[in-house]
């Protein structure tokens, strides 16, 4: 199984915007794209118990206002994971 590349990206309660109902989940990938992303389980190659994953990465297509909210947490959060691995 490989290692998913991405941060999930969640708008706080205080920054007046509600993500639409049929929107998933939202990611930045590591060039920085802030994406939807889709994630399938599917059967791996040892067999039934074996579970692999497919990941789908779907462009978003918000107003300006709402991806600069998206933009802004994730800054703030790749601010946070470089400090970490200082």
């Amino acid at each position: 199984m490989s290692t998913l590349q991405a941060i999930e990206l969640e708008l706080p309660s205080g920054s007046g915007f509600q993500p639409p109902p049929e929107l998933g989940c939202v990611v930045v990938l590591a060039d920085g794209e802030i994406s939807e992303l889709d994630l399938k389980m599917i059967p791996g190659p040892d067999g039934p118990n074996d579970i692999d994953q497919v990941e789908r990465f779907t462009e978003l297509d918000l107003p300006p206002e709402q991806y600069i909210a998206y933009a802004t947490v994730a800054v703030r959060l790749l601010q946070a994971e470089i400090d970490r691995r200082g």
